[in-house]
This record gives structure tokens, sequence and C-alpha cells, in this order.
């Protein structure tokens, strides 16, 4: 299947359908949500716009419980989420809004990604014989079994279903009567 795209992508009518005709249509949609105040998309724009959601995602990665993939993929979707819900608020306000329209559009689409992230953890618990569930929910199982453990021992304990701990109890004591 990748050698058949790949084969499209160097066919001269695709290369026809994505030549510099279409870069600077996309570059000129893409200049409000990306560019400077020149107008003009430069790598110090592109981290100005990409950074702060980079960042989020680095925050949605360090606190994913789970393995490497859970974290990626919290780190990927959050990022590329919030990169792309600010382009394109950005792009279709035409920049009218300036940071306003970026930081409004970059949460929504950090809240999409996050949906989306989870869906996907959702897929790879359940293709390596999980229940379906996202890192979070797999660590609330655990401390809910963990928490109804603890209250039966307690409640075993407390009420003598354990040999010994309420002998005390049963001694009569012998200075009485």
């Amino acid at each position: 299947m990748i050698g058949s795209v790949l084969r499209f992508a160097a066919h001269p009518k695709a290369l026809k359908l994505i030549g510099p005709e279409f870069t600077k249509k996309a570059i000129k949609i893409l200049t409000p949500a990306f560019g400077n105040e020149a107008g003009k998309i430069t790598l110090g724009s592109l981290a100005k716009t990409a950074g702060p959601d980079a960042l989020f995602g680095l925050l949605a990665a360090s606190q994913t419980p789970g393995d490497a993939f859970d974290k990626g993929t919290a780190f990927l979707t959050s990022t590329l989420g919030g990169v792309t819900g600010g382009a394109a608020l950005t792009t279709l306000t035409g920049g009218r809004l300036g940071q306003f329209g970026e930081l409004i559009g970059g949460l929504g689409g950090d809240y999409l990604g996050q949906m989306t992230g989870d869906s996907i953890q959702r897929a790879k618990d359940k293709l390596v014989g999980g229940e379906g569930l996202t890192a979070y929910e797999r660590m609330s199982a655990e401390q809910q079994k963990e928490f109804a453990e603890q209250i039966r021992a307690q409640m075993i304990a407390q009420y003598g279903f354990i040999p010994g701990t309420r002998e005390q109890y049963a001694v009569i004591p012998s200075d009485i009567g």
C-alpha cells in the first residue's frame, strides 16, 4: 500500500496537483495562523504558534500514567490538536482575533486531541488483550481494587474474623468474683 501511495505521489499528474500553485495557496491561507508580523512564515513564527501547544503536550505526557506509548499518544494528540485548532480558528477569522483566537482554538483543538488520544489508548489496550481502557481508567480500576481489599481486610480485623484479634475480650479476669 505504501508503494502505491509513493508511486501516486511521484506521478506527474500528482506532482502537478501538489505543485507550486498549491503550495502558494496553502502558504497564503496559513499565513495568518503561522506567520509573523511581516506576513512571512518563519521558524520563529512557527515556534511562537506551536510552542505553547507543545508545552501542553509535554504536560499531558508527563501526567499520563502508563507506558511510553500512552505518554507518546498523549503528547502527540494534545500538541497536534492544539496546533490544528489554533491554526484553524486563526485562519477562519483571518487573524482578526489575534492571540485570543489562537488560544481559544488551541484549547478546543487540545480537547478534541485528548479525546482522540483516549480512543487510541483504548484501541491499543484492546489489542494487547485488555478491557479497552485508557491509562487513567486502568489506574482508577487498580486503585479501586486496592481500596476494596483494604476495606475488606479492615472489616475482617474489626469484627473478629481473624483469630487472635479479640481474644483480650474473651479472657475472664481472675480478680472478679
